[in-house]
């Protein structure tokens, strides 16, 4: 009967040991998942930047008749898409870095998880030491990437006492313009 016993509490106590490491396991598997979709994302964003930062400053210094190219005032006073952006087709063509101001893309990543891409162009400067954005044209502009999952539950997340809350890739770039004669 002692011998019996022994071994149901050893078989107890097997069990709970299998438990944890299957509950550490589990736990070590969401966070790899969680940090693989993060990284996709700042991925995704950073390319975007890449990509953006090819494109003119602005509008006034991708055309060559343009004599004052140094002269804030003749920058973009509205960022985002201007008239001659979009193809007879209907299809965006972007060709100077304020065109991605409002735009919103879809984009997928290696793992095939769907991603929402929204981008924020701004005028900035620099005060003191911190960027803020400006009402006047600048030669300073800042792009916001932001980069969200499309699932609920959401991949991207952060815990709160509430539960999981969708999280952001949040990354700003800001490129400035330069002339040299």
């Amino acid at each position: 009967m002692t011998q019996t016993l022994i071994t149901i509490l050893a078989l107890a106590l097997l069990t709970l040991a299998v438990l944890n490491i299957n509950r550490g396991i589990s736990s070590h598997d969401i966070s790899l998942a969680q940090n693989r979709y993060r990284l996709e994302a700042l991925s995704i964003a950073t390319s975007y930047i890449e990509q953006a930062s090819q494109y003119y400053f602005d509008e006034a210094v991708a055309d060559s008749n343009n004599t004052e190219k140094t002269n804030p005032s003749t920058f973009s006073s509205t960022l985002g898409l201007d008239p001659d952006d979009t193809t007879m087709t209907g299809l965006i063509e972007i060709d100077d870095f304020d065109d991605y101001n409002g735009i919103v893309k879809v984009d997928t990543g290696k793992s095939s998880v769907v991603y929402r891409v929204s981008f924020k162009v701004e005028y900035v400067d620099l005060v003191g030491d911190k960027v803020v954005p400006v009402s006047n044209k600048t030669f300073h502009k800042r792009m916001t990437v932001i980069v969200t999952d499309a699932y609920d539950p959401p991949l991207i997340y952060k815990d709160t006492a509430t539960g999981r809350v969708r999280d952001t890739v949040k990354i700003s770039f800001v490129y400035s313009y330069w002339f040299y004669n």
